[in-house]
């Protein structure tokens, strides 16, 4: 069986590598986009199993990212989980709005980022 692809939008290096690290190690294969306007040319070329964003990012924002994505793409489908620094209330609706399935706040550890990457490709959604 292939490994299921996980693109990881993330402005920090360190964020994808530890984040592509956690998932390899789980048997998926992680893809890294540094900002949204990379993330939807990756997109438009291949559609992942699951997209990991941030929602702080260069030009426009992880929010803007799911909108286009779920809009523009067309992309209902593609399960969406943020990890964000941004951690309010007001934060965690905005992402669910914008189309993300599952929300979650930085630090975040290997076990609620696997549990979130499972449950969003079971279909599950916060």
């Amino acid at each position: 069986m292939e490994a299921r692809t996980v693109l990881i939008v993330d402005d920090q290096v360190s964020n994808t590598q530890l984040f592509g690290m956690m998932l390899e190690l789980e048997g998926y294969r992680p893809v890294a986009a540094f900002d949204a306007r990379t993330a939807l040319e990756a997109l438009r070329q291949q559609t992942p199993d699951l997209m990991i964003v941030d929602v702080m990012l260069p030009g426009a924002s992880g929010l803007e990212l799911c909108r286009q994505v779920r809009g523009e793409l067309g992309l209902t489908d593609l399960p969406i989980v943020i990890v964000s620094a941004k951690s309010q209330l007001d934060d965690v609706q905005a992402g669910i709005a914008a189309g993300a399935n599952t929300y979650l706040t930085k630090p975040v550890t290997k076990a609620e980022l696997l549990s979130a990457v499972r449950r969003a490709m079971d279909g599950e959604s916060e």
